[in-house]
Protein backbone atom coordinates (compact mmCIF):
# COMPACT_ATOMS: atom_id res chain seq x y z
CA UNK A 1 0.00 0.00 0.00
CA UNK A 2 1.53 3.32 -0.81
CA UNK A 3 0.54 6.54 0.73
CA UNK A 4 0.16 10.01 -0.23
CA UNK A 5 -0.22 13.34 1.20
CA UNK A 6 -0.29 16.38 -0.40
CA UNK A 7 1.87 19.41 0.82
CA UNK A 8 1.47 22.28 -1.02
CA UNK A 9 -1.46 24.18 -1.75
CA UNK A 10 -3.57 25.63 -4.48
CA UNK A 11 -1.69 28.40 -5.12
CA UNK A 12 -0.14 29.12 -9.20
CA UNK A 13 -1.60 24.83 -9.79
CA UNK A 14 -1.71 23.92 -13.63
CA UNK A 15 -5.17 23.57 -14.37
CA UNK A 16 -4.14 19.52 -15.42
CA UNK A 17 -1.84 18.72 -12.63
CA UNK A 18 -5.67 20.36 -10.43
CA UNK A 19 -7.06 17.94 -12.09
CA UNK A 20 -4.69 15.01 -11.29
CA UNK A 21 -4.78 16.29 -7.49
CA UNK A 22 -8.57 16.14 -7.31
CA UNK A 23 -8.93 12.40 -9.14
CA UNK A 24 -6.40 10.99 -6.13
CA UNK A 25 -8.76 13.12 -4.09
CA UNK A 26 -6.07 15.04 -2.36
CA UNK A 27 -8.06 19.12 -2.47
CA UNK A 28 -6.01 20.34 0.50
CA UNK A 29 -2.92 20.35 2.58
CA UNK A 30 -2.11 17.45 4.56
CA UNK A 31 -4.90 15.30 3.23
CA UNK A 32 -3.30 11.63 3.02
CA UNK A 33 -4.60 9.08 0.68
CA UNK A 34 -4.19 4.83 0.18
CA UNK A 35 -3.23 4.06 -3.11
CA UNK A 36 -3.08 -0.10 -3.99
CA UNK A 37 0.45 -0.31 -5.57
CA UNK A 38 -0.63 -2.53 -8.26
CA UNK A 39 -2.46 0.38 -9.77
CA UNK A 40 -0.89 1.85 -12.25
CA UNK A 41 -2.79 4.65 -13.33
CA UNK A 42 -2.64 6.04 -9.57
CA UNK A 43 0.81 5.78 -9.09
CA UNK A 44 1.33 7.40 -12.83
CA UNK A 45 -0.77 10.33 -10.84
CA UNK A 46 0.96 10.16 -8.05
CA UNK A 47 4.99 10.58 -10.08
CA UNK A 48 2.98 13.38 -12.44
CA UNK A 49 1.62 15.43 -8.94
CA UNK A 50 5.52 14.61 -7.00
CA UNK A 51 5.99 18.46 -6.99
CA UNK A 52 3.18 18.73 -4.80
CA UNK A 53 2.90 15.49 -2.78
CA UNK A 54 4.84 13.16 -0.82
CA UNK A 55 4.61 9.65 -1.27
CA UNK A 56 5.77 5.91 -0.13
CA UNK A 57 5.10 2.61 1.01
CA UNK A 58 3.38 2.20 4.51
CA UNK A 59 4.05 -0.75 6.54
CA UNK A 60 0.98 -3.07 8.02
CA UNK A 61 1.67 -1.37 11.52
CA UNK A 62 1.17 2.21 10.44
CA UNK A 63 -2.10 1.25 8.69
CA UNK A 64 -2.95 -0.61 11.78
CA UNK A 65 -2.39 2.59 13.12
CA UNK A 66 -4.34 4.85 10.59
CA UNK A 67 -7.45 2.50 11.11
CA UNK A 68 -7.26 2.82 14.47
CA UNK A 69 -7.25 6.94 14.66
CA UNK A 70 -9.11 7.56 11.67
CA UNK A 71 -11.26 4.59 10.89
CA UNK A 72 -11.14 2.28 7.77
CA UNK A 73 -8.35 2.82 5.80
CA UNK A 74 -9.37 1.37 2.29
CA UNK A 75 -7.68 3.07 -1.10
CA UNK A 76 -8.94 5.74 -2.38
CA UNK A 77 -10.19 6.57 1.26
CA UNK A 78 -8.90 10.25 1.90
CA UNK A 79 -8.01 10.89 5.73
CA UNK A 80 -7.47 14.36 7.06
CA UNK A 81 -4.70 14.61 8.96
CA UNK A 82 -2.70 16.93 11.32
CA UNK A 83 0.70 18.35 10.27
CA UNK A 84 3.28 16.85 11.98
CA UNK A 85 5.15 17.52 14.86
CA UNK A 86 8.28 19.15 14.10
CA UNK A 87 6.88 20.12 10.76
CA UNK A 88 8.25 19.55 7.41
CA UNK A 89 12.21 20.13 6.15
CA UNK A 90 11.32 22.14 2.96
CA UNK A 91 7.82 21.88 0.94
CA UNK A 92 9.35 23.59 -2.20
CA UNK A 93 12.53 20.72 -2.63
CA UNK A 94 12.39 17.22 -3.46
CA UNK A 95 13.88 14.40 -0.60
CA UNK A 96 16.77 13.94 -2.01
CA UNK A 97 17.35 17.84 -1.95
CA UNK A 98 17.18 17.60 1.46
CA UNK A 99 13.24 18.61 1.18
CA UNK A 100 10.03 16.62 1.97
CA UNK A 101 8.14 16.82 -1.87
CA UNK A 102 8.68 13.57 -3.82
CA UNK A 103 9.04 9.70 -3.26
CA UNK A 104 10.54 8.67 -0.29
CA UNK A 105 11.46 5.84 1.32
CA UNK A 106 10.64 6.85 5.34
CA UNK A 107 6.82 7.15 5.07
CA UNK A 108 6.00 5.51 8.19
CA UNK A 109 8.08 7.86 9.92
CA UNK A 110 6.28 11.27 8.45
CA UNK A 111 2.44 9.36 8.93
CA UNK A 112 3.64 8.83 12.91
CA UNK A 113 4.63 12.17 13.20
CA UNK A 114 1.10 13.47 11.67
CA UNK A 115 -1.53 10.74 13.45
Amino acid sequence: MIAAVRLRGDVDVPTKLSDTLDSLNLDQRNKCVLVDEDNDAAVGMLEQARNFITYGEVSEETLQKIEEKEGEAEPGTSLGLRPPSGGFKDTRKHVNAGGALGQREDMDELLQRML
